[in-house]
């Protein structure tokens, strides 16, 4: 007898959805029950292409799915999902934006809004409303094409994913949401519909969505975080080995700078002169180098790459498009490169970067710059801006980073990281444990079998 297909709607529309379902075990995961079907979303044919290179089976589709305009209605509620937020981050952002504008009346307007209306009574009434008057059927298509048995978006704060799950709601389809970042539940907006489940990396997030977008405990699962799952089981390359490919000495000690990205251009390279200056000074010892990894979301200035022609770098990632964030990918030569570089680096150093958890997770030191080179700078040019937000709080409550305020203190705990990676170790391991939840190397497959156990 012939089992029943049980056909799973996935979106992978952004880069970290890749990261997150198709660079990870779930995937695999899923397609371990024979009886599955996967139709991956995507919004390019070109990333269709990329793809399905290297991510092909007889029960994956891909399907084109081009970023629709929204109008009306749905325009209404794309904007007020960020009013009904209230997070010292979302406070933040408001000055953020008046320092750049200077416009009051948006200012205050903007403040009494969310002041009165970021309330969890509001944010109900508004998420029925958005769903009884939006009318949006692009995906209905898809629906009557594949009779779906389950949708998972993987992008929740976004309004394809939100037209996806609006049409799966309406069907009585069942559907989970991936809340895919540490920060996005108190950095971005509230969910403008609410999954039957939703899955968080850890406690932490699982806490924020009660708070935040009303949803339940036990509509809430805590799968860790998929993209880890390689670090607890990683294979790095030889020392040799790395250390050749990066034009590096092995007996050298590395120092790694992983900059905030081009919206900090100017702060980032001011940091990486200041260190290639402290290390022809010996400040660090005659035994370091250093490597800069720029972002793999993210561009940099290539004018100021040639200004410094000797400086050692990464430069990870596929990038599909030019905006910073959105269309990008790390293959597996990518994912090896920054284990090999997690692996054999002894110290890091950077502004507010998620790189703490993952050093902290190899055993490695980290050190965030808590000043800016140049003075007299706008907030909204200040890296340090980031230590405000309430995921970064998170972070720095624990104590497994070593925030500096000045060249000396950046000089001295280098020096003292250099000399002994295990400072602070009992820190960082508080770090892992709140951060990551599970240390088993499970995780993807955790996600994945906790999907296809609602379509059982």
């Amino acid at each position: 007898m012939n089992q029943k297909v049980k056909t799973i709607f996935l979106t992978i529309f952004e880069g970290v959805e890749a990261k997150n379902l198709l660079r990870t075990p779930v995937l695999s995961t899923l397609l371990a029950d024979p009886a599955v079907r996967v139709i991956l979303f995507t919004k390019s044919a070109e990333k269709v292409e990329y793809y399905e290179k290297e991510f092909s089976d007889s029960r994956m589709i891909y399907e084109l799915a081009p970023r629709q305009p929204i109008s009306g209605w749905d325009a209404v509620f794309a904007k007020l999902k960020f009013t009904l937020l209230r997070t010292v981050t979302t406070d933040l952002k408001r000055r953020l934006n008046y320092e750049r504008e200077k416009n009051f009346f948006r200012y205050f307007g903007g403040l009494f809004a969310n002041r009165f209306l970021a309330w969890p009574s509001v944010r109900k009434v508004v998420r029925w409303l958005d769903f009884i008057l939006v009318r949006q059927n692009f995906y209905a298509p898809f629906f009557e094409k594949y009779q779906p048995d389950l949708v998972f978006c993987a992008h929740l704060f976004d309004e394809p994913e939100i037209a996806l799950l609006r049409e799966a709601k309406k069907r009585g389809v069942k559907t989970v949401g991936l809340i895919n970042s540490w920060d996005k539940t108190t950095a971005r907006c509230i969910l403008r519909l609410l999954p039957d489940k939703a899955i968080v990396f850890n406690e932490i997030v699982k806490r924020e969505m009660i708070k935040y977008n009303e949803m339940s405990a036990d509509a809430l699962f805590v799968s860790g975080l998929p993209q880890y799952d390689i670090y607890w089981q990683a294979k790095p390359s030889s020392r040799e080995e790395f250390f050749n490919a990066i034009g590096i000495g092995s007996e050298k000690k590395l120092i790694v700078y992983a900059p905030m990205g081009r919206a900090f251009g100017g702060c980032d390279f001011e940091v990486i002169d200041l260190l290639r200056k402290l290390l022809v000074e010996g400040k660090f010892g005659n035994d370091a180098e250093l490597l800069v990894r720029f972002q793999p979301n993210d561009f940099f200035e290539k004018s100021e790459i040639e200004k410094r022609p000797d400086l050692k770098f990464d430069y990870p990632g596929k990038r599909f498009g030019s905006a910073r964030g959105v269309d990008w990918d790390m293959d597996e030569k990518d994912i090896g490169r920054l284990v090999d570089t997690l692996a054999h680096a002894s110290v890091f150093i950077s502004y507010a970067s998620s790189i703490v958890i993952d050093a902290a997770i190899f055993g490695k030191p980290a050190i965030n710059i808590d000043f800016e080179i140049s003075k007299d700078l706008k907030l909204a040019d200040r890296p340090t801006q980031y230590y405000q937000t309430a995921h970064y709080q998170n972070v720095l409550a624990i104590g497994g980073v070593r925030l500096v305020k000045n060249v000396s203190e950046l000089t001295d705990w280098t020096k003292k990281y250099l000399a002994n990676s295990a400072l602070d170790k009992e820190a960082r391991e508080r770090l892992i444990k709140e951060q990551c939840q599970f240390t088993d190397g499970k995780s993807g497959e955790r996600l994945g079998r906790f999907i296809l156990e609602l379509i059982k």
